[in-house]
């Protein structure tokens, strides 16, 4: 589907990931961080580009718009393990 920003969100995580734990020696604080931060920049996304309507009008239907959601998810987070691990 041309997910280009997912490489934005798997920079900042693994970026993110590696700034937290400068200051928090526990990885698991550090991960369950950095998740909750994507799923907070996810529904920030949802809102800030008009919701449902919105969504539909960018990716053409809601279950292309979850995909790409989940691809950036699972991405940022996969690659915030593989720094703090």
């Amino acid at each position: 589907m041309g997910n280009v920003w997912a490489w934005f969100h798997i920079l900042a995580a693994g970026t993110g990931a590696k700034i937290f734990l400068q200051y928090n020696d526990d990885k698991w604080q550090v991960l369950l961080a950095v998740f909750l931060i994507t799923i907070g920049w996810e529904i920030y996304e949802f809102i800030a580009d008009g919701g449902v309507a919105g969504m539909i009008r960018i990716y053409g239907s809601l279950e292309r718009w979850f995909y790409d959601s989940l691809g950036d998810v699972v991405g940022a987070n996969f690659m915030a393990y593989v720094v703090v691990i």
